[in-house]
């Protein structure tokens, strides 16, 4: 997959709008960082186009993943290439339904299905533009329901979120979201806690299961912190990582 062609074919319009750049860092259980997000978005909207570079902890990238609105904000399409894992997704939303396109591994066969796009559907991370427009209602203890799109299986899982409480996160005052779903299904996790800032519903926190293979080939379980809010980059800056080649394994140089 030619994803930094892909990634740079913007229209001349798309320059017009800021570019935003903003970290994450994923630690495993033990403590140790399993990897680094840079997230890039285009405008401040929840339909503006955004960019994901994920990080070995040694700062060579292993995966990319672009997202792009086309329908409601919470079901965005996404194309991802990871070289570490040989994993390769695209979906293509539409106003009919779905269109996936899934590969495991590098030795996986590439599968394909269309799927209808329910009205409480939510795909990837428009979970977060799920969550900040239905805050008002989490706010007040109701319980969210949504279809989860989990592009491995195909198939959309119920997931039932709903506020935990307040909480001070870094002395940032916060809300801890929690979202549960009735059992396990391959890379999803029967329960994920997430923290959004009071102050403008941004994501500090997600802990749960990665959506990212391992070395061992295993999606394990991580803590995201987003400490800082994201910041206005220059165009060339975006475009030199874009165009920053993927290794096939983290301590490796790229070739």
């Amino acid at each position: 997959m030619r994803s930094a062609c892909l990634l740079l074919s913007l229209p001349f319009a798309a320059w017009a709008a800021p570019l935003l750049r903003s970290e994450g860092i994923a630690a495993t259980t033990a403590g140790t960082i399993a990897y680094r997000e840079v997230h890039w978005q285009r405008g401040a909207g929840e339909a503006s186009e955004r960019w994901v570079q994920y990080l070995c902890p040694g700062g060579e990238p292993f995966a990319r993943k672009q997202m792009r609105v086309s329908g409601p904000v919470q079901a965005p399409g996404y194309r991802l290439e990871d070289r570490r894992s040989g994993q390769v997704a695209s979906i293509e939303v539409t106003g009919s339904g779905v269109q996936l396109s899934w590969k495991e591994d590098a030795q996986a066969r590439l599968r394909t299905q269309w799927l209808p796009l329910p009205p409480d559907a939510v795909i990837d991370a428009g979970f977060d533009a799920a969550v900040r427009s239905h805050w008002q209602r989490l706010m007040q203890g109701e319980r969210l329901g949504l279809q989860f799109l989990v592009p491995g299986r195909q198939r959309y899982y119920p997931v039932q979120v709903q506020r935990a409480g307040p909480v001070r996160w870094r002395g940032i005052p916060a809300q801890s979201i929690e979202v549960q779903v009735d059992a396990w299904y391959g890379a999803i996790a029967p329960r994920l806690a997430l923290v959004y800032a009071d102050a403008d519903r941004r994501l500090l926190e997600f802990r749960g299961t990665s959506n990212l293979r391992d070395a061992r080939g295993d999606y394990p379980r991580v803590t995201v912190r987003f400490p800082h809010p994201a910041v206005e980059r220059p165009a060339s800056q975006w475009h030199a990582e874009m165009q920053q080649t993927l290794v096939p394994r983290c301590g490796a140089a790229p070739g």
